[in-house]
């Protein structure tokens, strides 16, 4: 009967304080390793994420760019062996030109199209429709039939990074801008290649490190031979 009732007491008396401060110290190091790393993951994710999302915001932004630049084309004029240039502003974060896209291929007629960034980081692109004048002479409409953002968190360039625009002529020299960044009206006509470079940072927090992409577009439309160019 004794060694029976010392068994029963030692099963009734529960855990000592060293047993309970034991536990309670294995527990909580599983709690910091599990915090520690889902936070780690977390950080990660995020990271790649905002990175993903850089990279596809310049991608979008990137293609619509180059592929109106590639269409530029010059403008004949009524009466004149000169055509108007395909640029008509050029600086280094904003271009006007004209340029055969999204057309009729029946009857196809240009259109102007300004690309242009905004201080909040917006890349904009708004376009005028053309009309027939003169039989088969272009004018283009005052007033912009369509405008749209096509890439937000643009983030202007740092030190030596190159600005959003960078203007070469036929030999792949760059056309040097004025004091305010701008193509001087009489040089317009020698831009043969446009560089666009995107530096974009959609990740909010600032953990994952802004996306830039560049390509060097030329205009096929010019009929000018670049081979050997330097860009």
């Amino acid at each position: 009967m004794s060694p029976r009732l010392s068994n029963s007491a030692r099963s009734e008396r529960g855990v000592t304080l060293v047993e309970l401060i034991v536990s309670t110290g294995l527990l909580t190091m599983m709690l910091i390793v599990v915090v520690t790393f889902f936070s780690s993951f977390s950080r990660t994710l995020n990271a790649d994420l905002g990175s993903t999302n850089s990279a596809t915001t310049a991608a979008v932004g990137m293609n619509e760019v180059t592929r109106i630049i590639r269409s530029g084309t010059e403008i004949p004029v009524s009466g004149q062996t000169l055509n108007l240039p395909v640029f008509i502003e050029a600086s280094n974060e904003n271009v006007l030109l004209y340029a055969f896209i999204d057309t009729d291929s029946v009857d196809p007629a240009p259109m102007k199209v300004r690309f242009s960034i905004s201080g909040s980081g917006e890349l904009t692109e708004t376009r005028w429709a053309s009309y027939v004048v003169n039989t088969s002479y272009w004018a283009f409409q005052n007033v912009a039939y369509s405008s749209r953002v096509v890439a937000r968190k643009i983030i202007a360039p740092t030190g030596s990074e190159p600005y959003m625009f960078t203007f070469y002529d036929a030999t792949g020299a760059v056309i040097a801008t004025d004091q305010a960044g701008v193509i001087p009206a009489a040089n317009l006509r020698s831009i043969a290649a446009v560089q666009i470079s995107l530096k974009v940072q959609a990740d909010a927090s600032g953990r994952a490190d802004a996306v830039r992409l560049q390509n060097t577009v030329g205009i096929p439309n010019l009929g000018i031979s670049r081979v050997g160019a330097s860009q």
